[in-house]
C-alpha cells in the first residue's frame, strides 16, 4: 500500500561542483542507476537537474516516509559510487519537507547547510 502523501520527506539541495561538469555527469548517471537498482524501495524519487555551464546542480530527493531517510543514508555511506559523488560535489543548501526523524535530522545537520525545515503537511496529495 502506497503511503500517504503526508509521510513523504523530500530534499531539495542545491550542491556545487568540485570537478568539471562531464565528470560529475558520469558519476551521478552511475549512482542513480545503482540506485534505481538496489536502493531502498522508500526513495520514491531521485532528480538532478543542471546546465553543463554551470558550477551548480539542483536535487530533488523524495521518500515515501522518513524511516526510509536514514535506511537509504546506512545503505549507501560505503558505496564506492556515494564516495566519488562527494568528491565532485559538495552539498549547499538543502531544504526538508516533511517531518525527519530525529537520527537523520541529526545526520543532517552535521553538513551544516540545512537553510529550511518545513515539518507539517497541510494539504497535498501522491498519485
Amino acid at each position: 500500500m502506497e503511503q500517504p502523501a503526508r509521510e513523504r520527506i523530500t530534499l531539495v539541495e542545491v550542491l556545487e561542483l568540485t570537478a568539471p561538469f562531464s565528470v560529475f555527469e558520469s558519476i551521478i548517471q552511475a549512482a542513480a542507476r545503482r540506485l534505481e537498482r538496489e536502493g531502498v524501495r522508500g526513495l520514491v524519487g531521485l532528480r538532478f537537474y543542471a546546465r553543463p555551464d554551470s558550477t551548480e546542480v539542483g536535487a530533488v530527493v523524495t521518500f515515501a516516509d522518513a524511516r526510509q531517510v536514514m535506511e537509504h543514508i546506512h545503505m549507501i555511506s560505503g558505496w564506492p559510487e556515494f564516495k566519488a559523488l562527494l568528491g565532485v560535489a559538495k552539498p549547499v543548501d538543502v531544504r526538508v519537507y516533511g517531518r525527519l526523524g530525529e537520527e537523520a535530522h541529526a545526520w543532517l545537520k552535521t553538513m551544516n547547510v540545512v537553510s529550511k525545515v518545513f515539518e507539517t503537511p497541510v494539504a497535498g496529495f501522491v498519485r
